[in-house]
């Protein structure tokens, strides 16, 4: 049986509800957006097996949606274009996408790619075993870059999820707000501290129970911070 969950965002409604019927006839579960906004909307609350994304949206451009979703997910990603240079396509490919369809497609067409790239991507997780770390009610996967808690996932912005995640590729291990700064926000600067420390806070108060006594990311006076970790 197939399964899957698609996102299609594409503003023109008649190809939006084209790709609709044909992705579920396919037997595939969908959820659709007429717009970048509306999409990041539905992302918020799930994130899909694969991503249909149109890049001349009303409220945006689809290629950057494409590098938002790759900041914090592996899924394949095709873009659905009507630009036919070179360029665009280049752009599109090196900006995070697996794959292109130039309007107007074959809806065919469209499906097989769709299938190839969700083999592609069930044999890129079986193989590849994602590396989860678990303790108490946190869970990272450090390959898709998700975070969990008690089983719900949770909304990081970019460098909340960077900073998490250097972090737990370093378990029990202390750095310097310089070095975090460094690490996360590549540049040099006097205000490091307080960009780190903010950055500490936002997280604390998404994954921690009690954010004033957190059980995770600890700060060692006089050193910096570490996420501490426990394997259960």
């Amino acid at each position: 049986m197939t399964t899957g969950h698609i996102l299609i965002v594409e503003d023109e409604g008649d190809i939006r509800e084209l790709l609709r019927l044909c992705v579920e006839g396919g037997g595939y579960r969908t959820s659709t957006a007429g717009g970048a906004k509306e999409a990041r909307a539905l992302l918020q609350v799930e994130t899909p097996d694969l991503a249909l994304l149109d890049v001349n949206l009303p409220d945006g451009d689809g290629m950057e949606l494409c590098a938002e979703i790759r900041e914090r997910s592996n899924i394949p990603i095709i873009l659905v274009t009507a630009r036919k240079g070179g360029e665009d396509i280049v752009a599109g490919l090196e900006g995070g996408a697996n794959d292109y369809i130039v309007k107007p497609f074959d809806v065919e067409v469209v499906m097989a790619r769709i299938r190839a790239q969700l083999r592609g991507y069930a044999y890129w997780k079986k193989t590849y075993q994602p590396y989860k770390l678990n303790s108490g009610d946190l869970q990272i996967d450090l390959q898709s870059c998700s975070v969990m808690v008690g089983g719900k996932e949770i909304v990081l912005s970019a460098k909340e999820r960077q900073l998490l995640l250097f972090l737990a590729e370093h378990p029990n291990q202390v750095f310097s707000a310089s070095l975090l700064y460094d690490r996360i926000w590549g540049l040099d600067g006097t205000s490091e501290e307080n960009t780190v420390s903010v950055h500490i806070r936002y997280l604390r108060k998404k994954i921690e129970s009690n954010p004033s006594s957190p059980r995770y990311i600890q700060t060692v006076r006089g050193f910096g911070y570490k996420l501490c970790w426990t394997d259960e």
